[in-house]
């Protein structure tokens, strides 16, 4: 389990996050909501090690982590997939996917998580010795939650993966994320503007407002108070 404990994150004199607590159990997604400047970046830029908190704590699996360099924090099992996507332009679509192994030793077992990579995500196996500046910003997303997973991470914390993205490509996104939790077990932190194919994917979700924990619930719960959706979601 991923847990967030009275964590507060400030940048000099401005603060982002404010006494923000949370749990994310195993094998579950949940999404993190809000409008912008609500504190969702911030929130998964703490968790991989980006950013160090004032106060509050980090654990996963009981072990503090907040401490940790973003390297290490890596090896124990939590990838980050950065809003904007991060994939390297002018490297292949393959070189990407190798970059995100490196934590692998055994060449078999990166060889596999090679595979099930095109796999997962079809549309970059025939697209693996072309450079990433080619493809389109759905297929950048798929590369940059494929090269997350070759790491084979316990934990997956995806910043904004619908933005810029038309609906079916999104949709084909969101369906592959809900298939790596059932098959694999893992562990998804989403953080999303676009609510409602969020909620239409999470098991839990937590509602951010100017840095404080306005709202968390079951998702099918918070998805139907219409107060709270008008208030804080959008619709």
């Amino acid at each position: 389990m991923l847990e967030i404990v009275g964590l507060t994150v400030a940048y000099g004199p401005v603060i982002a996050l404010q006494d923000v607590s949370m749990s994310i159990p195993h094998g579950s997604i949940t999404a993190v909501l809000g409008a912008n400047g609500a504190g969702k970046t911030t929130l998964v830029r703490t968790i991989s090690g980006l950013v160090r908190p004032r106060t509050g704590s980090v654990r996963l699996d009981h072990t503090e982590i907040s401490r940790l360099a973003p390297e290490e924090i890596a090896r124990l099992g939590i990838a980050h997939v950065p809003e904007g996507r991060g994939v390297l332009a002018e490297l292949t679509v393959e070189e990407n996917l190798r970059l995100g192994g490196l934590w692998r030793k055994d060449p078999t077992d990166r060889r596999r998580a090679l595979a099930e990579a095109y796999e997962l995500f079809a549309p970059l196996a025939g697209r693996r010795h072309l450079p990433a500046s080619t493809l389109s910003g759905g297929e950048r997303q798929m590369l940059s939650i494929a090269r997350a997973l070759v790491a084979r991470p316990r934990v997956l914390l995806l910043d904004e993966p619908s933005l810029g993205l038309a609906g079916r490509v999104l949709g084909q996104i969101m369906a592959r994320i809900k298939h790596l939790v059932r098959e694999r077990g893992l562990t998804v932190l989403l953080i999303e503007q676009n609510a409602r194919s969020a909620l239409s994917i999470a098991d839990e979700a937590v509602v951010l407002s100017l840095g404080r924990v306005a709202a968390a619930d079951r998702a099918r719960r918070l998805a139907g108070e219409e107060g709270l959706r008008h208030a804080y979601l959008g619709f």
